[in-house]
């Protein structure tokens, strides 16, 4: 028993060494926007109505994500109000719950353990989790869709009606996992001959016909918002090639603050070293050593046996994980690490059977292992302090508790005027003010209006206008915004 367990207390224990800053890192931005929209008049059918699908001018949401978002920041809000422990506990659990059913799968498909710790472990520590912990809102969905994703790739064989529910749950918590019925006509292809796979894949009708259903409905019903351009679909192939590039990059562990500092022509911008410190003097050779060490030993197959290319379950692997992306390919103006938890999985299933075969050698695994850890750890504790999510978490809680000090209560329909602090440091004109900053990390009036249960409730700040004239002046409360 102690021998089954000891390799899962390893990984947990690593996980919680490098993330363990999120579980006390406070809600902000979208978490505040998610508890207004969540929120109902306490009644049975009002709570049974979260899971329908409303026009996006109705609520301002343009996905359809229920179980963790409506339903989750619903029931939390009335049993912890705005408490973020609960949510926090419950990311690391679902996070654990997948690093198992990560190895199952892997265990199960390949039937190989050491490539099924080797992607469990990497699954679990890699930094592309840094979105998915510290960015809350959209890291409880998409790892709680993969949860369900996983789940019903390892029932589909032998539990079919289990497999189909936890698919529904799948596609109620993210729309990521619409693509899973392409993932299991992929497992069957990689069973089973090709005529009884086809056979197989035919049966799954009943998958594809609530895709059908679920994507016409996000189209008709919800549809998306004309003026967020990020989320507009570019079709350019240079550009979709950028950003698989950029993803699997990212999947590696290099840290997704990169991004801000490659300027076009892959020019690293100076300013990094400013950010980054003597980081990226650990992350570079990093990312260089275990490039040259996957491809190395990736050419060596090639040249010595080609078995791994004939390999169908090496292939399911490999296509997996830029399937899970195609809904994000095409949004290069939406990049996250969050988009790629549930492809991290087959990722590192690649790599393991890339690196853990028989006929490698053991310096070279070993190497490996140890680059992609250190590359994994640095850009992890690098992002504690850099990452936005990671910073405005602590920054709303820094506010929150500046305006409560001086605050305690407020009469029904006051405002709050925050003003920049003059000591805050300029970084760029995009980047604005002390106010500007405040104003991204409170979603505007929503996280106050919270606080104070007020909906009348007007927060002003000055990077975003100002007091307007007609507001009253004797109800004005001012604030300078805390950095």
């Amino acid at each position: 028993m102690f021998k089954k367990i000891f390799p899962f207390f390893i990984i947990f224990s690593v996980v919680i060494i490098l993330y363990h800053p999120a579980l006390f890192t406070y809600f902000s931005n979208d978490d505040f926007f998610h508890f207004k929209v969540s929120i109902t008049d306490g009644s049975f059918w009002s709570f049974i109505k979260l899971f329908g699908f409303y026009p996006f001018d109705m609520r301002g949401i343009a996905f359809y994500r229920p179980i963790f978002r409506e339903v989750l920041y619903n029931a939390f809000y009335h049993l912890f109000g705005l408490n973020p422990t609960p949510f926090r506990i419950l990311q690391f659990v679902i996070h654990f719950i997948n690093i198992y059913l990560v190895f199952k799968l892997v265990q199960k498909i390949y039937k190989n353990k050491i490539v099924s710790f080797f992607s469990a472990f990497f699954f679990g520590v890699c930094a592309a989790n840094v979105a998915s912990f510290y960015y809350l809102a959209g890291g409880i969905q998409i790892q709680g869709a993969t949860m369900f994703i996983l789940l019903t790739l390892l029932l589909f064989d032998n539990y079919k009606i289990l497999s189909f529910i936890t698919f529904l749950a799948a596609i109620a918590s993210h729309e990521q996992a619409a693509l899973t019925p392409i993932l299991l006509s992929g497992l069957v292809l990689s069973k089973y001959k090709f005529g009884d796979a086809l056979k197989k894949i035919v049966r799954l009708w009943p998958f594809f016909l609530v895709v059908a259903v679920y994507v016409f409905l996000n189209i008709k019903i919800i549809g998306y918002s004309s003026s967020e351009t990020q989320y507009h679909f570019i079709f350019n192939p240079k550009t979709t090639v950028n950003t698989f590039a950029w993803y699997s990059n990212w999947a590696l562990g290099a840290p997704e603050t990169l991004i801000d500092f490659v300027n076009p022509g892959f020019k690293l911008n100076p300013s990094l070293m400013r950010y980054w410190g003597n980081y990226y003097e650990i992350i570079f050779p990093a990312i260089f050593i275990s490039l040259a060490v996957i491809f190395f030993n990736l050419l060596r197959s090639i040249i010595n046996s080609r078995e791994i290319f004939k390999d169908r379950r090496f292939w399911f692997f490999v296509v997996w994980f830029p399937l899970m992306l195609l809904p994000v390919l095409f949004l290069p103006q939406h990049k996250s690490t969050y988009y790629l938890y549930p492809s991290l999985p087959a990722f590192w299933a690649a790599v393991g059977i890339i690196i853990c075969r028989p006929k490698i050698r053991k310096f070279s695994f070993i190497i490996l292992f140890i680059s992609l850890l250190t590359l994994s750890s640095t850009s992890a504790i690098l992002d504690r302090t850099t990452y936005w999510a990671a910073m405005r978490g602590k920054l709303a809680e820094k506010i929150i508790n500046a305006v409560k000090e001086k605050y305690s209560s407020l009469p029904k329909g006051s405002g709050i005027y925050f003003t920049n602090d003059p000591t805050y440091p300029f970084v760029s004109n995009d980047w604005k003010g002390s106010s500007q900053q405040a104003y991204l990390a409170l979603d505007g009036e929503v996280a106050l209006q919270l606080i104070y249960k007020d909906n009348s409730l007007r927060v002003f700040y000055e990077d975003t206008g100002g007091v307007p004239k007609d507001f009253p002046k004797d109800k004005t409360n001012f604030l300078v915004a805390p950095y």
